[in-house]
């Protein structure tokens, strides 16, 4: 049952691609004003579940529902439509364009408002308007990723691997992010390899592995979890 501030309740649900089930029976929820994580090694579904939410990947059964309404079987666009953005593992910015151009290119008409916003999020931005792409740190690339989602004004924001292949530094920075972003009332998914990061910033994680779904309290001495990587957070 739907507790009147949770902005995300997955139920049952199954996915893959094609004939494969990579998700069985997966059960998760997010509160507005809380991060969540969901937590696994390479290869443990945790991609697959972020994109079946995002309407990426097909969900066979169970129930998607976002803010009271089910989303299994509606197109991702129109999930955008319902509060639902994603940031990719890696940002997936297009190169040969700026970063101005990157924030814009999804977004129809972003008031000026909209882009203080973000930017005031990421100062850091501020001097990289007309940059390309290409040329950012791995870091401003997932700041620009982020800032992109956030100008589709969702209430469910779904992280995908946003600390891999950053500076210890950076990932602070990113965690003070996603914390103010938390703060402002968005529920926030955030599927990682790193437990330190995801301890720093979650309100409470899942773990997965091999496509199977459980609270922490349940996996804390499971050797599923005992050799996953962590990069250092502080």
């Amino acid at each position: 049952m739907k507790t009147s501030d949770e902005v995300l309740r997955v139920e049952a649900m199954d996915a893959g691609y094609g004939h494969v089930r990579v998700l069985r029976n997966a059960n998760v929820s997010v509160r507005a004003g809380e991060v969540v994580g969901l937590v696994g090694r390479n290869g443990a579904g945790k991609t697959t579940f972020i994109n079946a939410v995002a309407g990426l990947v097909t969900a066979s059964s169970g129930a998607i529902t976002v803010n009271g309404q089910n989303l299994r079987g509606v197109p991702a666009n129109k999930r955008v439509a319902a509060g639902v953005a994603i940031v990719p593992s890696g940002g997936r910015l297009f190169r040969s364009l700026t970063v101005e151009e990157n924030l814009t290119i999804g977004v129809a008409r972003p008031s000026a408002q909209q882009l203080e916003t973000v930017y005031g999020l990421f100062p850091e931005m501020t001097a990289l308007r007309t940059r390309y792409a290409g040329k950012l740190s791995g870091g401003e690339r997932q700041m620009v990723a982020i800032s992109r989602a956030l100008l589709l004004q969702p209430q469910l924001l779904l992280l995908d691997e946003p600390s891999e292949g950053l500076a210890p530094i950076v990932v602070l920075r990113l965690a003070e992010a996603i914390k103010s972003l938390c703060a402002s009332g968005m529920g926030i998914l955030l599927a990682e390899q790193n437990i330190k990061f995801t301890d720093l910033i979650c309100h409470r994680w899942y773990a997965i592995d091999k496509g199977d779904i459980s609270t922490v309290e349940q996996v804390v001495a499971r050797d599923a979890l005992q050799d996953t990587s962590v990069a250092a957070a502080h």
